[in-house]
C-alpha cells in the first residue's frame, strides 16, 4: 500500500482518471471520441512496452543491467552526464509517443486570426446553425494538409486539372482539353451576387473574409437538403466534398439495404460509398477522401472548436 501512494504514482493514476472524466463530461459524442482518443494512447502505452521487454531480452546478461550501468555511471561526472543524456532520449522517446495526441486538441495558429472572421460570417449568414464548431473543423480538413497551409487563405491545391484555393478550398477543374468542367467560386458568385461580388479568381488569395463567407454559404446549401434527419450537417459535409446529389444517390442505396438507417451517416449511409474507388491523391480514391473528411470534421476535428465557436 506504501508503494502504491507514492506521489508519482497518485499523480499518475489520479491524473488519468481525471482527464478521462473531463474527457466524458465534454464529449460530444457520447464517449466515441473518448474511447478513439484512449485507445490511441493505450497504443501507445503497448509500443513503450513492448519496446521496453524487447530491449531486456535482447540484452539479458549481466553486463547490460541498466541499474548497475547507472551506479558505475555516476562515479564520475563524464559518466554521469552519458547517463543523463541517456535518460533524456528515453523521456523524448516517450513524448514522442504522447505528443500527437496532445497535440490533436491545440487550435491552429491561424484559428487566432481568422477564427473570429468565420465565427463572424456564420452568425450572419448561417446564425441558426447548431454546431458552429464543425464550419471551424472544416476549414482545418480543408486547409490543414500542411503546417504552412493550416487556416492560411494562401492556401492552394494546384494540379494540370484542378485548382482549390483558400480555407475552404474553393475548386474549379479542367477536362483533359483545357475547358473548364465546374467552377464553384463562380458559381457562388452567380448565386450570391450582392454577397460575394469581391470574390474572384483575381482575388480569391487575397479576400480571407470572403473565403470565410464562401465556406459558410455552401455548407450552408449542402446541409439544407437533409434538415429533416438527425445527421443532416455529417450529411451536408459529404455533400460540401463531394456533392449533394451523390450524398442523396448513397441515401437511397443505404434504405435498399437491411438494417441500414438513411437518416444516420456513421455506420449506415457512411457504409454505402457509390463514389469512385480509383486512386486520385495519395493512393486515396474520392470516395476514401469524401469519407475521411466527414469522419475527420466530427470525430476528429471538432471538439477542440467547440468553445471558441461558441
Amino acid at each position: 500500500m506504501k508503494v502504491l501512494f507514492r506521489h508519482r504514482h497518485l499523480f499518475l493514476i489520479g491524473g488519468a482518471i481525471l482527464a478521462a472524466i473531463a474527457s466524458l463530461y465534454t464529449d460530444p459524442d457520447s464517449g466515441l471520441s473518448t474511447l478513439l482518443g484512449g485507445l490511441a494512447i493505450v497504443q501507445g502505452v503497448w509500443a513503450v512496452a513492448a519496446a521496453h521487454w524487447g530491449r531486456k531480452a535482447l540484452t539479458d546478461y549481466p553486463e547490460a543491467d541498466m541499474r548497475r550501468l547507472f551506479a558505475k555511471a555516476s562515479e564520475e561526472s563524464t559518466g554521469a552526464g552519458l547517463a543523463l543524456i541517456a535518460l533524456a532520449i528515453l523521456i523524448v522517446g516517450l513524448l514522442l509517443v504522447f505528443a500527437p495526441r496532445a497535440h490533436a486538441d491545440t487550435l491552429p495558429a491561424g484559428f487566432a486570426t481568422y477564427g473570429p472572421i468565420l465565427k463572424a460570417e456564420q452568425r450572419a449568414y448561417w446564425p441558426g446553425h447548431p454546431d458552429p464548431a464543425a464550419l471551424a473543423a472544416l476549414v482545418e480538413q480543408e486547409s490543414c494538409a500542411s503546417r504552412a497551409a493550416c487556416w492560411n487563405p494562401g492556401a492552394r491545391l494546384k494540379t494540370s486539372r484542378e485548382e482549390g484555393a483558400g480555407m475552404g478550398q474553393l475548386t474549379r477543374a479542367y477536362r483533359a482539353d483545357g475547358s473548364v468542367r465546374f467552377d464553384a467560386l463562380a458559381d457562388l458568385r452567380n448565386q450570391y451576387g450582392a454577397d460575394l461580388a469581391g470574390l474572384s479568381w483575381d482575388s480569391v488569395y487575397q479576400r480571407p473574409d470572403l473565403q470565410l463567407r464562401a465556406v459558410v454559404l455552401m455548407s450552408r446549401d449542402a446541409a439544407r437538403p437533409f434538415r429533416g434527419s438527425p445527421a443532416w450537417l455529417a450529411f451536408g459535409d459529404a455533400g460540401y466534398n463531394g456533392g449533394v446529389a451523390g450524398v442523396q444517390k448513397e441515401r437511397r442505396a443505404c434504405k435498399l439495404s437491411a438494417g441500414c438507417d438513411p437518416s444516420q451517416w456513421f455506420g449506415h449511409v457512411a457504409a454505402h460509398c457509390l463514389k469512385s474507388r480509383q486512386p486520385l491523391y495519395g493512393g486515396r480514391s474520392a470516395c476514401d477522401i469524401n469519407r475521411e473528411h466527414v469522419h475527420n470534421v466530427f470525430l476528429v476535428r471538432r471538439a477542440k472548436y467547440v468553445g471558441a465557436m461558441s
